[in-house]
C-alpha cells in the first residue's frame, strides 16, 4: 500500500500545528506575567498595579494614576455605575488585606492612618497569589514615597 506524500505532509503539518498549540495552551504570555523587584521603579509599578487591576474578576474595572504628592488615585468603573474616583495619600496610610471567609476572595484596602475606620478598596474579588502582588506593590510604593519626600508621578 502506498500513501499520497501530499496527504502524509498535510497530516504532519497538522499535528505539528495542533501539539505547538497545545504547548502554548495554559502558559501566560510575558504580558501577563509580573515580575516585581525593589528596583522596578514608580512607572513600572504603576504599570503592574494598572495591569492586575484589569485583570481581575472584579465587579469593576480598576484603574490607577500616581498624582504628585504619592497620591494614589483609584477609579472602579464598570459598564454602568462607575465609583467616583478617590484619593488616597499614600504617606499616610497602611495596607489592609481581607479575607471574605464564605468566598475566600481576598480584598485590599487603604486605610488612613489619620482615620481608620476610612478604608478604601483599592481591589477586590483576588486570590491569594495577586493579592500578595497587590499587597506588594503598594507598600512599594508607600517606601518610594516615604524615601523621597518630593516624588511625583
Amino acid at each position: 500500500m502506498k500513501s499520497d506524500p501530499k496527504w502524509v505532509r498535510s497530516l504532519g503539518l497538522l499535528l505539528l500545528g495542533s501539539a505547538l498549540i497545545a504547548c502554548a495552551d495554559g502558559y501566560p504570555t510575558e504580558d501577563g506575567v509580573l515580575f516585581l523587584s525593589h528596583d522596578m521603579g514608580q512607572q513600572r509599578a504603576m504599570k503592574a498595579m494598572n495591569q492586575l487591576g484589569h485583570q481581575q474578576p472584579s465587579d469593576y474595572h480598576w484603574h490607577y494614576r500616581l498624582l504628585p504628592g504619592c497620591v494614589l488615585e483609584v477609579h472602579a468603573r464598570k459598564f454602568l455605575g462607575d465609583r467616583a474616583p478617590v484619593q488616597l495619600p499614600l504617606r499616610h496610610s497602611d495596607v489592609l488585606q481581607t479575607r471574605d471567609p464564605l468566598t475566600e476572595d481576598y480584598s485590599i484596602a487603604l486605610v488612613p492612618r489619620s482615620n481608620p475606620t476610612n478604608a478604601a478598596v483599592v481591589l477586590d474579588r483576588l486570590d491569594d497569589v495577586d493579592a500578595s502582588q497587590v499587597d506588594w506593590l503598594l507598600r512599594y510604593l508607600l517606601h518610594i514615597c516615604e524615601a523621597n519626600p518630593t516624588t511625583q508621578s
